[in-house]
């Protein structure tokens, strides 16, 4: 199990702006992908790339806890859009739960590369239980719709969390685990 490290100022940073570069990528890229080829479409390219970037986030700041708190503050940040499910508040409950589950899973596991895509594949397909649970609950009018999505979403969701987890991985291992910044916060 990889050492973990205490919460600073520096790493606590480094997780927020990574959930803000998360979220900034996440909107341009839905919205040009919604603009091109029309609603419900940008999903499949965001679900990786939000992947990427919080599991590249994890590996870089390696502190209990950061996939909640990066998870948490993408949903905050995306309260008024579509991203996470219809707009409002109730996206930080998404972000808090779908948090727990990657760290929980990533921690019970023993923090290797392998649970690192299990915790990715399990985090995000609860993310559209928890989405259609809300909309269920909020009484919005595509619940039924989803509702009989959820075959397809559920498994097609784990397997993009699973491919963006081995991304994210990949990148970090090959790409930023030898920067001298990486290694500096990581001391």
């Amino acid at each position: 199990m990889p050492e973990l490290r205490r919460w600073s100022p520096m790493r606590l940073f480094v997780a927020t702006i990574i959930a803000a570069a998360t979220f900034g990528a996440c909107f341009v890229l839905g919205n040009a992908i919604t603009v091109a080829l029309g609603p419900g479409m940008s999903g499949i390219a965001t679900i990786i790339v939000t992947t990427i970037l919080v599991v590249v986030g994890a590996r870089i700041v390696e502190t209990r806890g950061v996939f909640t708190l990066m998870v948490f503050l993408f949903t905050v940040l995306a309260i008024p859009t579509n991203m996470f499910g219809p707009p409002g508040p109730h996206k930080a409950i998404i972000g808090i739960v779908t948090g727990l589950v990657y760290d929980g899973v990533w921690n019970v596991t023993g923090r290797r590369s392998w649970s690192l895509f299990l915790a990715a594949a399990l985090a995000t397909a609860c993310s559209i239980f928890l989405i259609f649970g809300l909309m269920v609950i909020l009484e919005y009018p595509r619940a039924d719709y989803l509702r009989a999505m959820l075959k397809y979403l559920v498994p097609a969701y784990a397997a993009l969390g699973w491919i963006g987890a081995m991304l994210g991985n990949r990148i970090y291992e090959t790409s930023l685990r030898e920067l001298s910044l990486v290694k500096q916060l990581r001391a």
